[in-house]
């Protein structure tokens, strides 16, 4: 059993984190950082046997052997490399840092005091990606020529706090909180990314950071991804199209894992598995061009392999799916689209930025 310390105990901490590490057997939460009177008592309800405190010496002194940082994102950078440097296996939340050069710097530290630094990463094991992966791999779409994502919800009224925040110290902002999953979707499945042309705006009257994405990869394939993270959205549309040159297909249901985990529920034998409404939908031609349209059902989502990859990965058995430089990858991209947003101008990749 390893031993667990979270920090921050918000929507990250709480609903995402602490929710799946206490469904995965290998793991204990032993103490978690948090200075909040209401979050210390409803951490000490979600797990009684751990020591809640302000004091984030009092968690060193458990000898944890994972430290999650999911507080805010400012945190995410001194948190993770004190714990680094202390030779303590981490986790951290998305956005990891504010810049590629920042995260090459912890997984500097992580390797130089020969322990892991995992990014979360957990939309990799969304039930609509994973359908969509299933999709492509018997190769019947042909030849991937575009890719188009959305994350997009539409809230009138700003929450306030750090997400909405437009001070540039607080990292806030949809390209911070929503790109982190659509680029490493996005590079994940149609590969290294050559170019970057980015649209990152405020489009609420609320005075807020921008709400409202729009990012358009070009990949060394010659292939496009269409990207939009937004807050700003009424009309729901597609989750995902996928274009070929021998057919199509598109899921127009969400993974609803979030929305368990914010309910409360704890991932069990059921976990993951979608309405009979979700499927994928395919257009597919024959090789005498005729096109014929059928449906898959949604695969079954599993974030819980999220924390059952690190708890294999600590007794020294494996791999993570997502590595810390496939992170460094994904934020040389959300560098350049700041550099696009700011700049109007398509910013080139050289290198290539891939997995």
């Amino acid at each position: 059993m390893k031993k667990v310390v979270i920090f921050g105990y918000g929507l990250a901490g709480r609903v995402f984190h602490g929710s799946l590490i206490a469904a995965e057997p290998n793991l204990e939460v032993v103490g978690i950082l948090t200075s909040n009177p209401e979050r210390q008592a409803q951490a000490q309800t979600d797990f009684p046997n751990a020591l809640i405190t302000g004091d984030i010496q009092q968690l060193w002194s458990l000898n944890p052997d994972l430290a999650v940082v999911a507080g805010a994102n400012v945190t995410h950078v001194p948190l993770a490399t004190d714990a680094l440097n202390r030779r303590i296996n981490v986790v951290i939340d998305k956005p990891i840092a504010a810049d590629a050069a920042s995260v090459q710097l912890l997984a500097q530290a992580a390797s130089n005091n020969r322990v892991h630094i995992f990014p979360f990463q957990n939309r990799r094991w969304d039930s609509d990606y994973l359908t969509l992966l299933k999709a492509v791999q018997g190769g019947t779409l042909g030849a991937l020529h575009r890719f188009e994502s959305r994350l997009q919800r539409f809230r009138l009224l700003s929450k306030g706090g750090w997400r909405d925040s437009s001070a540039p110290e607080d990292l806030g902002g949809v390209l911070y909180d929503f790109a982190p999953h659509v680029v490493d979707q996005a590079m994940d499945l149609m590969g290294p990314v050559t170019s970057v042309h980015a649209f990152a705006r405020t489009v609420r009257e609320t005075p807020v950071s921008d709400d409202d994405l729009v990012l358009i990869l070009t990949h060394e394939s010659g292939a496009l991804s269409f990207l939009v993270g937004s807050l700003a959205t009424a009309i729901p549309e597609s989750r995902f199209e996928l274009y070929g040159n021998r057919g199509a297909a598109r899921i127009r249901a969400t993974d609803t894992q979030e929305d368990r985990l914010k309910g409360g529920e704890i991932p069990g034998p059921d976990w993951g598995i979608e309405p009979e409404s979700s499927v994928i939908e395919l257009w597919v031609s024959n090789d005498s061009g005729d096109v014929n349209y059928h449906t898959l059902p949604s695969e079954r989502g599993s974030w819980p392999n999220y924390y059952s990859e690190i708890a294999a990965a600590l007794r020294g058995e494996g791999a993570p799916t997502v590595s810390i430089d496939q992170a460094i990858q994904t934020m040389r991209v959300m560098d350049a689209a700041r550099e696009s947003a700011a700049s109007h101008a398509v910013v080139e990749l050289n290198p290539p930025a891939g997995h």
